[in-house]
């Protein structure tokens, strides 16, 4: 499970983005299908842990389960930026 592009070359029958969504999918499994931030189960979506826009890549380790509100929170921001943030709040 390294990046959406690996599993294209493992399943040529599918379309790239089935290979895509199975790539998401098995994130989300991997995760628990829950927010790694608040632990929500609702409208699930995948942060990159260190943003693509800050030299992050598109591999699985960079990649955790987000709910929509924490990953719009979080946006570009470093992971212990946010968490601090997050800490602040509670």
């Amino acid at each position: 499970m390294d990046t959406p592009r690996s599993l294209m070359h493992e399943l040529l029958c599918f379309r790239s983005g089935d290979a895509k969504r199975m790539w998401r999918d098995s994130i989300k499994a991997r995760d628990g299908y829950k927010c790694v931030y608040c632990g929500s189960t609702e409208d699930l979506t995948i942060d990159h842990i260190h943003p693509k826009c800050r030299g992050g890549i598109d591999h699985a380790d960079n990649c955790v389960t987000a709910c929509r509100p924490c990953n719009q929170a979080k946006g570009s921001e470093h992971i212990d930026v946010f968490m601090q943030t997050i800490l602040n709040v509670a």
